[in-house]
């Protein structure tokens, strides 16, 4: 081999041992990266992933639960309610307002809020709606009466006693229809069924109180307590109206 010859093939040689130096670091380089450039990759799909996951799985608001739960505060109100008719005392009053002008406000708005987020619901919005509004209008009649009472100076008598009690009565049926509203539509139609039955003896009970006026005394009393025990009839009325409307939404599930 010339001497020409040689030293072209060595730098030949030469020539190949750096290429697979290169190639050797270049590999080298991209095993040590490749962890770090992965991890910002997998972060992005898992973010993605529960982006989606929100979009197609959103959160079901139990909105028949936030019913119920106005439900029960509605309840502790005509507790309230028909404690104070008992007796009329100022410590009663003040629970009744309470519960109507900050309790109850707040379950009705929590509802509302959760029916204008859920995109479908187990019972007809509609119906949850109405029957929030007329459930919150009980409790508007009974502070009602109360703030009345309180400007006339009227105490309750045995007549505003026993309606009081019915009226109680019907409440917590209207209670236990929202509690099977769900699990049992039928049983919860006949709650309402009971719910209407109880307050209609306020309605006898209301022209007995108002047939007693007849016997004479104090003028400012008598308008005073004729005012009122129309009172105890529109929360009767009330209760009729949330009733009628459990009905409604019990058909229409059917």
């Amino acid at each position: 081999m010339t001497p020409e010859n040689q030293e072209r093939r060595s730098a030949a040689d030469e020539s190949s041992a750096r290429g697979q130096a290169r190639a050797f670091s270049s590999s080298s380089a991209e095993a040590n990266s490749s962890p770090s450039q992965e991890a910002p990759q997998q972060v992005h799909a898992v973010s993605r992933r529960r982006w989606w996951k929100k979009i197609m799985l959103p959160v079901v608001p139990d909105v028949v639960g936030l019913l119920v739960a106005q439900g029960e505060i509605a309840e502790a109100a005509m507790t309230a309610f028909d404690e104070w008719s008992r007796r009329g005392g100022h410590v009663t009053a003040s629970s009744v307002r309470a519960s109507v002008e900050h309790d109850a406000y707040a379950a009705r708005r929590e509802l509302l809020a959760a029916l204008q987020s859920a995109l479908s619901t187990p019972v007809d919005q509609e119906d949850l709606y109405v029957l929030s509004e007329r459930a919150d209008r009980v409790l508007t009649e009974a502070k009602s009466a109360v703030r009345e009472a309180e400007v006339l100076h009227w105490s309750p008598d045995e007549h505003a006693e026993a309606m009081s009690g019915f009226l109680l009565d019907g409440v917590r049926h209207l209670l236990a229809g929202f509690r099977l509203l769900l699990k049992a539509p039928e049983q919860a139609g006949r709650e309402a069924d009971a719910a209407s039955e109880a307050v209609r003896h306020v309605e006898r009970r209301y022209r007995e109180a108002m047939a007693s006026l007849q016997e004479g005394g104090d003028l400012r009393e008598l308008l005073a307590a004729q005012e009122l025990y129309r009172r105890y009839h529109r929360i009767a009325e009330a209760v009729v109206g949330v009733a009628d409307r459990l009905w409604y939404a019990v058909l229409r599930g059917a």
